[in-house]
């Protein structure tokens, strides 16, 4: 029996297609449109419609997956929301793979350490085993990795270790890396706690 799944990824930070939303059913891209990171979160509604209207995918999906981070907050929240709503009216399950595993899973390097843009001059960095971090480039401790990929592997230049080129996971990538992932929730992955503060005045009070 045929899986057919819709993917999303939004993490992409940069100006390369580094996003997408995609069709897979049994391992092959049935469609999928590729965006840039930057602005990318306005057209994934429209590109998720038209590649499910092109393709006469009229009954619903047998599970959406997506990438849920580290990567741009605006393209992580609007990707999510859009894959956990479609999700929610066609009753099917989501799971949420991060983008150091979905860029493994493509590169078939399950060694690799991911690094991608992060704000103010940093890169967080997504490691086979532990949590992703992020830290400024100068300090970053490459010492014992196996190999080093990513679309932030342009920022240093004396890695110690091999370097591939990989700025953004396929859409195969992302699939096979949701393989034995539990589904759940969407839950965006923010490696920096949020921006936003209350008031130091406090909230104001509810309207009557």
């Amino acid at each position: 029996m045929s899986v057919r799944t819709v993917v999303f990824n939004g993490a992409g930070a940069g100006t390369g297609l580094t996003s997408l939303v995609a069709l897979v059913e049994d391992g092959h891209v049935v469609a999928e449109k590729l965006m840039a990171g930057r602005g990318a979160s306005e057209h994934f509604a429209p590109a998720i419609r038209e590649l499910l209207t092109q393709n006469n995918w009229t009954t619903s999906p047998d599970r959406v997956v997506a990438v849920i981070g580290p990567g741009s907050f605006t393209g992580l929240r609007s990707s999510l929301s859009l894959a956990a709503g479609l999700a929610a009216g066609w009753n099917c399950p989501t799971i949420g793979v991060t983008l150091g595993a979905a860029i493994r899973a493509t590169l078939a390097r399950p060694d690799a350490v991911c690094v991608s843009i992060a704000r103010r001059g940093r890169v967080f960095v997504d490691p086979p085993h532990g949590p992703v971090t992020a830290s400024q480039t100068a300090d970053l401790d490459p010492t014992g990795w196996a190999c080093v990929t990513g679309d932030a592997v342009s920022e240093k230049t004396d890695w110690p270790c091999p370097v591939l080129p990989c700025e953004a996971p396929y859409a195969l990538g992302i699939v096979q890396a949701a393989q034995g992932v539990t589904p759940g929730p969407l839950m965006p992955l923010y490696v920096d706690p949020p921006e936003a503060k209350p008031p130091a005045a406090g909230l104001r009070p509810a309207p009557l």
